[in-house]
This record gives C-alpha cells, structure tokens and sequence, in this order.
C-alpha cells in the first residue's frame, strides 16, 4: 500500500513538473488573457514544489547514501531553472528554429507583396491558414512602413493587448534590413516598449518590457481620437487589441496621421 501510495506521488511529481515546464515555455499560456491557463499552471507549480519537497525528503531519510543526496540537489536545481530560466528568450528562439521555413516563406511573401490586404487603412493583413502556428492564431498580423525611415515592417503579435506582451518583427524593403535592429529605430517606441533580440534572416523577437508606458494614460489631440476609437472598437473586437498601428499612430510616423 505504501509503495503504491509512493509510486503515485512520484507520477504526480513528474506529471506536475512536465504540466510547469510546458506551460512556461509555451509563454502564450501566460498572457493576462488566459486566466484558467494561468490558475491551471499555479495549482501545477504548487503541487510539483509539495511533491519534489516530499519526495526529496523521503528519499534521504529511507536512503541516506550519497545518491539520494544527488538525486535531492538535483530537484532543487530543476525547481530553480523553472522559475529563473528565460523562458521568454528560449521560446521566441526555438520557435524560430523550428519553423524557420514558414518564417523564411513569410518573409518573401511580405517582400513579393502578396499578403492579403484585410483591412488596408491600418496595415492589417490576413495570413493563409498554413501560417497559423507562428502567432497561435491571434489575427493580429500588420504590414507596414515605417515613415520616418525606410522599408517596412511585418508584424505578429502573440497576445491580445494594445502593447503585445511579444511578437515576431519582420524588417525588409531597406539595404540595412537583415542587420538593423527595430529598437535602434528611435521615435518608433520600439526602445519604449519592447527588449529586441535577433532571431536571423531579418527576423527579431520583441519582448515587452516590464515598466512599458501604458498607452491609456497617453493624452491624444484631436486629430487622433477618430482613429484610436476606431482601433479600441471595431478593429480590437475582431481581431485582438491592435498593437504596433496604435502605437506608431501616437508618434505620426504612419501614413494618415499627420494633421
């Protein structure tokens, strides 16, 4: 009965610690968005500290020998890499990589011009089906060009906030596209809102910082409010709250937003 009780609580500590790992790295799962996500990977991490804490416990005190203190330490190493390591990065960049040939056939299509224009006025397009894996479908997906600068911008957001907690950047149409990086590109609040990091081939990872300005507390004039009340209603019900065409219209660096 004891053993079976053990090898029970064993099962629920590596089922708990598997369910933890997934969720971190599939960083989706945590967005403000996904609440019963969010209270599923809490119970989760809960259970798998309880249960490494008995199991470590257990196994020193029937054992004793210099194996089951190495076995201990290193469920204490694996509870320490869960919560520190950067799932953030390690995420953005694997998923890259694994799917670097949909990436890289994005890239072309948005350099052919042949994304389909959803709702043009805001840079919106629509993505085929065979694209869905690269932004868990959250139809948030701009093309743009950036004003102030040359060439353009694709865009992927990964959550429904006007600020996107991460998305996949695209820069293309300009010599300097495969080595710029979006967060050099000053007035565009890339710097303001997100950590930029090279993914390749023209490719970046934006993750948002922490202490990034709240766009609600940003006092708009008049010749914004049309099109922030706009994008806060008809667009951010249909597709997710917007992201980068909001932003860049607050700093009149897109098409349209120049009194």
């Amino acid at each position: 009965m004891i053993e079976k009780r053990s090898h029970a609580l064993t099962a629920t500590m590596a089922a708990s610690w598997l369910v933890v790992v997934t969720g971190r790295y599939l960083l989706w799962l945590e967005y403000y968005d996904r609440i019963i996500e969010q209270l599923i990977l809490g119970i989760a991490f809960v259970v798998a500290v309880l249960s490494t804490s008995w199991w470590t416990q257990r196994l020193i005190r029937h054992r004793g020998d210099i194996r089951s203190y190495v076995a201990a330490g290193a469920a204490v190493v694996l509870c320490a890499a869960v919560v520190v390591l950067p799932w953030n990065g390690v995420f953005g960049r694997t998923w890259f990589a694994v799917h670097h040939g949909k990436f890289t056939a994005l890239a072309q299509m948005a350099k052919d011009g042949k994304l389909s224009a959803d709702m043009p006025w805001g840079g919106w397009v629509h993505l085929p089906d065979e694209f869905d894996v690269l932004h868990f479908d959250h139809l948030s997906t701009q093309d743009v060009p950036i004003e102030l600068y040359p060439g353009r911008v694709l865009t992927m957001g990964l959550s429904n906030e006007e600020v996107s907690e991460n998305m996949f950047l695209y820069i293309y149409d300009r010599p300097d596209a495969a080595r710029v990086s979006p967060c050099d590109l000053t007035a565009t609040t890339f710097d303001d809102y997100w950590w930029c990091s090279r993914l390749g081939d023209g490719w970046w990872w934006l993750a948002r910082k922490s202490n990034y300005p709240n766009v609600s507390l940003i006092r708009f004039d008049s010749r914004h409010s049309s099109t922030i009340s706009a994008l806060n209603s008809g667009v951010n019900e249909r597709r997710g709250r917007g992201f980068f065409f909001p932003v860049l219209s607050i700093m009149d660096i897109l098409p349209g937003t120049s009194p």
